[in-house]
């Protein structure tokens, strides 16, 4: 039986509600990928976040409060992909990571944070499932996994996994 959606403004108990439910699918999920959540979890102000390695690829996971004007929670998936060239060689990649964005990737995205590129998904946690965690972590993982190789031997960059 699936969970009733709800419409309106959240409230904070049920936000809160939320943020722990999306902790529990997270932590279930990785359990199921063979690693133990506990000893890649680490606690922040905010946040829960892990971090694991699939191939090449580290993921990090983050379950967020809500904060500031979001009123819900949000699950973010990131995997750090290349190591960003000099400003005077990033127009090409950028227009590959961006026709990629547009072509190739679903549920992900390629995105710059400082200095690599990263692939990225997001959501809020409001009515958050279980086969949806596993498919973001799933997906980013994979897209890094591919693109991290072809983007160095295209664009003679240096791996996230490498840097």
């Amino acid at each position: 039986m699936g969970r009733r959606k709800r419409d309106g403004p959240m409230s904070t108990d049920q936000a809160k509600s939320d943020v722990e439910r999306a902790i529990a699918l997270v932590e279930k999920t990785i359990e199921a990928l063979g690693i133990d959540p506990g000893a890649s979890r680490k606690q922040r102000e905010g946040h829960v976040a892990y971090a694991l390695r699939r191939g090449s690829a580290r993921i990090l996971i983050a379950v967020h409060s809500p904060a500031g004007e979001l009123t819900e929670g949000r699950i973010r998936v990131v995997a750090p992909c290349v190591v960003l060239p000099p400003e005077d060689r990033q127009l090409g990649l950028l227009r590959h990571l961006l026709v990629a964005n547009a072509t190739d990737l679903v549920g992900a995205a390629f995105a710059v944070s400082g200095d690599e590129v990263v692939v990225v998904a997001e959501r809020s946690v409001r009515d958050l499932d279980a086969s949806e965690v596993d498919t973001m972590i799933r997906s980013v993982g994979r897209v890094a996994d591919r693109y991290d190789d072809e983007l160095s031997k295209a664009f003679s960059l240096t791996r996230s996994s490498d840097a």
